[in-house]
């Protein structure tokens, strides 16, 4: 519970930078790939802004050396077939920028992927880019130990920022971007169970963004948000099945994987994440509803929470967390909320409503020793 208690604090920082970099972010898990699926409806720019990039960064390390990887796409123009489109990738390693461009790819949905082996002392990183017709790929092979993927200092995922050489792009009214993520582990892919946007990644951003989590994708569009938390993992349980928050996370049940749901059991759960977070799933807290309600993705009447959390309903087309707490909860056996029409929650007996949560919590090391990249 402390682990869990750790996550969800806010912890307000003051970064100088000149924007943000508005997508999908996560950290801390083990993996060999990332890959992101945009979706591109709209980009409109404000006047004056330079075009925008979308990028796929990573850190990893190699002879104890930190290696900033990026797969890049810049939208241009617009045609009838879709946004022609600049593919780039880069890596900062040594101290050197190497840039490697490419001819074009057209399209309004694209799958940027990026993986990384280790064999025979070499490091070998490919990147792969997709309109769903066509596929493009390059290899570049570094010689070296490769250590691992490094998350403090830095970010992991997808990111929306101006085109090159520190540009700050100003997104206007009607911009409309979604991008699906994953990572991978044993050559299957994963969604992330801790999803942010806004955090600096790299030396490009941009201003006048909103993020939200909705459907599986984040959706970046016109507003004004800064730093945000998307969602946190998290457990229901309806009948005798634990159900998993978000989809396609991977978790663990006494050391056996699974996604989505287990049966309920006394065994130990926790995400495939870094940070040492398990429990035993139990029916502690219940929530009832009148209808027919999705908490977690789950459409049902009765939830079981086996201890207090954020579990998210879906308002306004957006996915939105409510932290369900009790003051006291062992040996609580039943604890009764109810909905009102503007989804807000009561909890009675001894439970509380503490509310809609935004940024659940931010690492501080990340903040305060990031490194920027060109």
């Amino acid at each position: 519970m402390k682990a869990l208690l750790l996550l969800t604090l806010i912890v307000f920082i003051p970064v100088f930078h000149a924007g943000f970099n508005y997508g999908y972010e996560f950290g801390y898990v083990e993996t060999n790939g990332i890959q992101a699926i945009v979706n591109l409806y709209n980009i409109s720019l404000q006047l004056g802004s330079p075009d925008i990039s979308i990028q796929e960064n990573v850190c990893l390390n190699l002879n104890g050396s930190n290696i900033f990887v990026q797969n890049v796409i810049q939208p241009m123009m617009l045609t009838k077939n879709g946004y022609d489109t600049q593919w780039e990738t880069s890596i900062y390693y040594n101290g050197s920028y190497y840039e490697y461009f490419y001819s074009s790819i057209v399209g309004r949905t694209f799958n940027i992927t990026t993986i990384w082996t280790n064999t025979s002392n070499m490091l070998r990183i490919e990147f792969f880019i997709s309109n769903t017709t066509l596929t493009l790929n390059k290899t570049c092979v570094l010689k070296g130990k490769f250590i691992g993927i490094v998350y403090s200092g830095y970010d992991t995922g997808t990111v929306i920022g101006g085109y090159g050489n520190g540009a700050v792009a100003g997104l206007a009214k009607g911009f409309n971007i979604s991008i699906k993520e994953y990572y991978r582990y044993n050559k299957n892919w994963y969604v992330p169970p801790v999803a942010y946007s806004g955090i600096p990644s790299t030396g490009e951003s941009a201003t006048n963004g909103y993020a939200y989590f909705s459907n599986g994708k984040v959706w970046i569009t016109y507003g004004n948000a800064g730093m945000q938390k998307l969602y946190n993992f998290s457990v229901v349980i309806v009948n005798n099945t634990l159900y998993t928050f978000p989809r396609g996370s991977l978790w663990l049940a006494n050391g056996r994987f699974f996604v989505n749901s287990t049966a309920l059991e006394n065994v130990t759960i926790r995400p495939f994440y870094y940070f040492n977070y398990s429990f035993i799933p139990e029916k502690r807290i219940l929530i009832n509803f009148n209808n027919y309600t999705e908490v977690d993705c789950v459409n049902g009447k009765s939830f079981y929470l086996p201890y207090p959390e954020v579990v998210y309903f879906y308002k306004n087309g957006k996915c939105v967390g409510e932290f369900i707490g009790a003051i006291v909860i062992h040996n609580v056996t039943k604890i009764t909320t109810s909905i009102t029409h503007q989804s807000s929650v009561n909890l009675v007996y001894k439970a509380i409503r503490i509310g809609s949560i935004g940024i659940l919590f931010v690492i501080l090391i990340i903040l305060l020793f990031r490194k920027k990249y060109p």
